[in-house]
This record gives structure tokens, C-alpha cells and sequence, in this order.
């Protein structure tokens, strides 16, 4: 079977909508062409939603996932009540009381009788609730497992030793890349959100009843597990005036304690960069954990690591590349002075949501060229940023190496770049934007890091509800947030002219 090539063929024409972004089985991107698709989605009408194929597997149900949520609902479930299913017992569990924090009816658990997964049972009412715990804490079932759970047979056993295989090699890349670390210091999850949630339990088991402090404005979901799943809440310091340090430093002379500081480099996806070793002189001193995803930089192009306590990074992304596989890694300092805590934890935490066997086979796989693809990228975001800052139509540009470039300079590798990811508004409002978007020519839906560009109004899909919340942040509504892949740069820039027109 032939599959659809992104780079000729790109996803967004309107007849593309719902379509698996890349064509893949196990594709965790969606395409939505327009603008008014975009709209759709998030005010679930179904002429979009009855068109998805799949979608970001935090946010949608992936037909395997769906089909695997239903076996669980005909086995387990009495009438008005929805299930899902979670990789372990601890997870289901996390999700049961997250539900219940917000409001929900009791909740029940099952094993589902195939490895570890778990059934969480819930009132039909309450699923959404706990749709929203899957969500904020990433522990995900994928669909590779799900598939597996289905087939309701014990995978052969050279396929449990492949994996086993892929995943220690996948330890030691990652390792690779980062000072000092060694692969029995990288701990991989099923997702991203999965590592960052977990070290935010460890942080507030180490020290209980004091708020975590957000830096810089967040991914999504970041700062919700930080509002949510911790009854002392964090302390918002998405907007700084100078790299977070007057704020930062305010806070802790004034008296105040904190349980951690969650920061990325650099933000997503305003691309700022905070005072990264400054900061780190301040946490150490009030022996407060650093934790830094570099997610959107990569640890091609920055080395964070003798700043942070641990870091964090979603291997879903440009670690990756093809778009087809969910996975997470938290890294340990091994100069931290929190490295045994952080240690004797993360060994329960990595069991409870662990990268599957199937999906750490595909992963190893597509990581091989990690590095040579990241330098790539970087030329050819660089030549797509030139050509956008001349443009007499492009009201607003946010890229590290014009954001906060010396903060994002502190840290950089000699050798690194300033990464794929770009944020830009055009001239002439929500009706411009709408206008440039329907008429791009490069794929369409949410994520970064393919190996292909993607673009999407990110205000749009991830603060829909609270757009007036994100725009006294910074982020206008009719933000677009573009991802640059390995096409060739002079075609990429003729797209953008063209929708430009």
C-alpha cells in the first residue's frame, strides 16, 4: 500500500479534513485545513468530528485506543457508566482521584486481564473529568498497546527481548546527548506529559503543601497539572519582565517557599528563554529542584543540564520525527543534589506509565538520525524566518533567535541552533489570518517536530476556552504557530509568499 507522502503531498486541502497527519496506522497528528475547521474542533461540531481519523493521543481517542475503551465498557461496565483504560494500576488509580478532586461521582477500578492495564469505571457524566486526567497527566494507553491488548495474547518473546533491546539503546541516545548523564539516569514514559507529571508528584512528595512556580509562558498542560494536581497550586510567572529573575528572586527574599520551578527552553510558543543560570544560583541556594524541558530546543542544539535537577523532553516530537509514536523521558543531574531522591522515586514512577515494547521498537528506529535532522532543521527555519521578518504583512514574529536570544545563547551548544519552531501573527486580524492559513500550503494540524513542516492556530487549539487568559500573556488569538521540516527552504518560503499574496 502506497502511503501519502507530506512533503509532495502535503495535508491541507479541505478535502483533507480529519486525515491521519502522517498516514500512518499509529499517526498521533490530525489535519484541520481551515480555519473554521480549527473553530469546529474546538466547539465539537460534528462535521469536523465525525471526520477525525485520529488526533493528538492526549486529546483524542485513537480508533485503536476507542475500540479498546468500548472492550473494557462491555466487560466492566453497567449502564450510564463509560470506561477508560490505563497502563498500570497506579495510573487508574492517579486518574480515580484526580475525578474525584473535581467533582466526580465515586469511581471504580478492574484489572483488564492483559498485562497491567487497568479499567477505570466512571459515571457517563464524569467521563469528561476524567478524559481530563488522561490528558493533564499523560499516562497514557498508546495505541501500539492497545492494539496488542486487543489481539488478547502474550507478544512472542523475541519480540519482548527486541524491546527490551530498543529500549536500552534508547537510554543510552538519549544519555548521549546530555553532560555526565548515563543511560541508567533516563527514564522513559509514554509520553511527555507522563515524565513532566511525574517528577511534579515527586517535587511535591519531597516537600508537601508548598506551590511549584511556572516560568515563562507554558505548554498546555504543564501549567494545569501544576494547578490541578497539587492542592497548593503554582505560582504564575509566565510573564517576566527580564528572564524571570527580578520575579523569581522577588519571591524567594520576601520569605516564600517552593516545591520546584518548571521552566522550558524555550516556551511554547512565545519561544522565550528565561535567566537559566541565574536562576538555577537562586533555586540552589534555597535547595529548590530545577526542572527544564527542552522539548522544543532539543538537546541537539542547547545543554541545560548543569543548571537543572532533572530534565524533561517529549521524545513524541523531534527525537522522533515521523509522527507516529508517543514517549517521554525525564533525565537526571547527576551532580544534583536531589539525584537520590529523584532516583529512588523515579523507578515506581517509570512502571506505573512505561514506554511500550512495540512503541520503543518504532522509536529506536526513527531516532537513528536525530541529530543530522535537528542541524537541518535548524538552516532551514533560519532561512524561513529571514524571508517572514521582511515581510511587510507579518505583524508579529517569535523565534529564539530573536526572543531573548542571549538568555537562549547562555545554554546553547557551540555547535547548536535555534530550533524549528517559529509563532507569528500576520497584519489585518482574525479575518488575514484565517485568509493566509486556508490558503498555505503546508500540512495542518497540531504537534511539531516531523520531519515534515506543520502549521496550526495554536491560541486557537490549546486556549480556546480561555483566549482573553493567554492574550494578557502575550498570545494573541490569531497566533499561528509553524513547525519547519526537512523540505527544501526556497520551496517552503514560495508557500508562504504565496498565502501571503
Amino acid at each position: 500500500m502506497t502511503r501519502r507522502d507530506p512533503f509532495t503531498d502535503p495535508f491541507c486541502e479541505p478535502a483533507d479534513l480529519g486525515l491521519a497527519i502522517p498516514d500512518n496506522d499509529h499517526a498521533i497528528s490530525v489535519c484541520l485545513p481551515t480555519w473554521q475547521d480549527v473553530i469546529g474542533y474546538e466547539e465539537q461540531d460534528s462535521r469536523v468530528l465525525d471526520e477525525l481519523e485520529c488526533g493528538y493521543p492526549r486529546f483524542v481517542e485513537h480508533p485503536l485506543v476507542a475500540e479498546l475503551f468500548y472492550a473494557a465498557e462491555e466487560e466492566f461496565a453497567k449502564q450510564g457508566e463509560l470506561t477508560l483504560v490505563f497502563p498500570s494500576l497506579a495510573a487508574a488509580w492517579r486518574c480515580a482521584d484526580f475525578a474525584k478532586s473535581q467533582g466526580a461521582d465515586a469511581t471504580k477500578l478492574e484489572s483488564y486481564g492483559w498485562n497491567n492495564l487497568t479499567v477505570l469505571i466512571v459515571k457517563e457524566k464524569d467521563y469528561p473529568v476524567a478524559w481530563k486526567g488522561w490528558q493533564h497527566m499523560g499516562e497514557i494507553v498508546s495505541s501500539r498497546l492497545a492494539d496488542a491488548a486487543l489481539q488478547d495474547a502474550p507478544l512472542p518473546d523475541e519480540v519482548v527481548a527486541k524491546g527490551a533491546e530498543a529500549d536500552r539503546i534508547l537510554r543510552e541516545r538519549i544519555a548521549e546527548q546530555y553532560d555526565s548523564a548515563q543511560g541508567e539516569d533516563v527514564y522513559l514514559f509514554s509520553s511527555g506529559m507522563a515524565a513532566i507529571s511525574a517528577i511534579h508528584r515527586i517535587v511535591t512528595k519531597i516537600v508537601s503543601g508548598l506551590p511549584t512556580i511556572q516560568l515563562e509562558f507554558p505548554y498546555l498542560d504543564v501549567l494545569k497539572l501544576q494547578e490541578k494536581c497539587n492542592l497548593a497550586g503554582a505560582v504564575d510567572f509566565s510573564v517576566t519582565a527580564d528572564g524571570g529573575l527580578p520575579e523569581v528572586s522577588d519571591y524567594f527574599e520576601k520569605g516564600n517557599k517552593a516545591a520546584g520551578l518548571f521552566t522550558e527552553i524555550p516556551g511554547n510558543p512565545l519561544l522565550r528563554t528565561g535567566n537559566i543560570p541565574e536562576i538555577s544560583a537562586i533555586l540552589r541556594k534555597h535547595d529548590v529542584p530545577f526542572i527544564i524541558d527542552d522539548t522544543v530546543a532539543t538537546s541537539v542544539n542547547v545543554n541545560v543540564m548543569p543548571f537543572a535537577d532533572v530534565v524533561t523532553t517529549s521524545l513524541t516530537k523531534s527525537f522522533s520525527g515521523e509522527g507516529d509514536v508517543a514517549a517521554g523521558a525525564a533525565i537526571l543531574n547527576p551532580e544534583s543534589p536531589f539525584y537520590d531522591k529523584f532516583k529512588e522515586e523515579l523507578a515506581f514512577e517509570e512502571q506505573a506509565s512505561p514506554l511500550f515494547c512495540l512503541d520503543a521498537i518504532a522509536l529506536e528506529i526513527n531516532s537513528r538520525h536525530f541529530a543530522e535532522r535537528i542541524v537541518a532543521t535548524n538552516e532551514n527555519t533560519d532561512d524561513v524566518v529571514d524571508f517572514l521578518l521582511d515581510h511587510p504583512k507579518i505583524e508579529n514574529l517569535w523565534h529564539p533567535s530573536i526572543i531573548q536570544r542571549h538568555f537562549y545563547d547562555d545554554v546553547k551548544k557551540p555547535d547548536g541552533g535555534y530550533g524549528g519552531l517559529f509563532s507569528f501573527t500576520v497584519k489585518g486580524g482574525q479575518a488575514e489570518a484565517a485568509r493566509f492559513y486556508d490558503q498555505l500550503r503546508i500540512s495542518k494540524g497540531p504537534s511539531l517536530g516531523t520531519n515534515f513542516s506543520l502549521i496550526c492556530p495554536y491560541t486557537l487549539l490549546a486556549h480556546y476556552g480561555e483566549l482573553e487568559w493567554a492574550e494578557k500573556r502575550g498570545v494573541s488569538r490569531n497566533l499561528l504557530r509553524a513547525w519547519i521540516g526537512l523540505e527544501d527552504p526556497e520551496d517552503l518560503i514560495k508557500r508562504f509568499s504565496k498565502a501571503l499574496c
